[in-house]
């Protein structure tokens, strides 16, 4: 009885090390699943909105729509703005953009406004359905 006792014990013990490493082989063999189409359409947060964790108030940056962006090189940038609903207007570098706030750089599809020393950034909208006139 002691050797059929030793016996099982062994057997079973065999077993759960077999059913371990298989749960282990298959656990670890995997690929990770692709990312669900929710956490892919989540958006990064903007500089103004983490401010506002930190208790800044909300800037008045989100009043300026830009129109388009005049760019001939790094330091000859111009920005057609419109600030509050007022005709759109041309500003370049330093100078006002409305509600305080100054433009500092221009990006091709965006520009960076300054105020308080708290930089924002204003992209353009996306393009209508009408048409499109590039002059280089």
């Amino acid at each position: 009885m002691n050797r059929l006792y030793f016996r099982l014990v062994s057997l079973a013990l065999f077993a759960l090390l077999c059913a371990t490493v298989t749960y282990w082989v298959i656990t670890l063999g995997q690929r990770p699943a692709a990312p669900s189409p929710a956490a892919l359409a989540q958006t990064e947060p903007s500089a103004s909105e983490a401010a506002q964790l930190f208790g800044s108030q909300p800037t008045r940056v989100s009043q300026i729509q830009l129109i388009g962006v005049l760019a001939l090189n790094a330091h000859d940038a111009a920005a057609i703005v419109s600030y509050a609903g007022e005709p759109p207007h041309a500003i370049a570098l330093g100078q006002a953009a409305g509600g305080g706030a100054t433009l500092s750089e221009v990006r091709s599809r965006s520009i960076i406004v300054e105020r308080n020393g708290v930089k924002s950034e204003v992209t353009m909208p996306a393009n209508g359905a009408g048409p499109t006139i590039w002059v280089h």
